[in-house]
């Protein structure tokens, strides 16, 4: 299982750690009690108590999510073949085939079929627009005969065929990727949206999800 940065000139390996939230909250630890608890306010405590069994028990039930339940890999709910753009092919080309394939994403190849970038429905609006990516006014005017590399997201990150689907649903909400497109060796295979997921869950209804 891998995820990779690539973009025109590069084919980088990214490491879980690096793509992956932390937790926002830690392990609980035992701590030595201040004062000794009388027998008649023991029953005070007893609720609280066992909330913090419960909770306790339940981070050691998440701990243990990536290892159990079946795996999905994402050769299994990749789309293919795949609609894709060049980097030299014009915004105007680009909102035809977004409009005839009703699709949200299409990512960027190059001409021995690496992907070097992506661009969603998104993008090519606010270019459209003359916004910037946080909606900011761009002076700069914007034609439709402009090329895809000024407006696609690159370098972007991409998975291979053997990884895990629910790290890729994971990053999805953690990393708002609306699209995950599937390499070998840089090379474009498939792609996974976030309908994709949901029809794989949908499927599979086995699946746990450990968002």
């Amino acid at each position: 299982m891998f995820f990779y940065v690539q973009g025109p000139n590069n084919h980088d390996l990214m490491p879980l750690e690096k793509i992956f939230d932390r937790r926002f909250v830690n392990k609980t630890e035992a701590i030595d009690p201040s004062r000794t608890i009388a027998p008649k306010q023991r029953h005070k405590f007893s609720d609280k108590h066992k909330l913090s069994l419960t909770a306790n028990y339940a981070y050691k039930a998440v701990d243990k999510l990536p290892e159990n339940g079946p795996e999905l890999f994402a050769r299994q709910v990749m789309t293919t073949p795949v609609v894709t753009l060049t980097s030299k092919m014009s915004v105007e080309q680009t909102l035809t085939i977004f409009q005839t394939t009703h699709l949200r994403h299409l990512p960027v190849i190059s001409s021995n079929g690496k992907v070097t970038g992506i661009v969603s429905d998104r993008d090519i609006l606010r270019y459209m627009a003359g916004l910037y990516g946080n909606y900011l006014k761009n002076p700069a005017s914007h034609k439709v005969n402009d090329k895809v590399e000024q407006l696609m997201q690159s370098p972007v990150l991409t998975a291979s065929q053997q990884t895990d689907v629910r790290y890729i649903a994971r990053l999805f909400i953690e990393r708002r990727v609306g699209a995950m497109p599937i390499v070998t060796d840089g090379k474009l295979k498939g792609i996974i949206t976030r309908s994709d997921i949901l029809h794989a869950v949908m499927s599979h209804y086995e699946i746990e999800l450990w968002i």
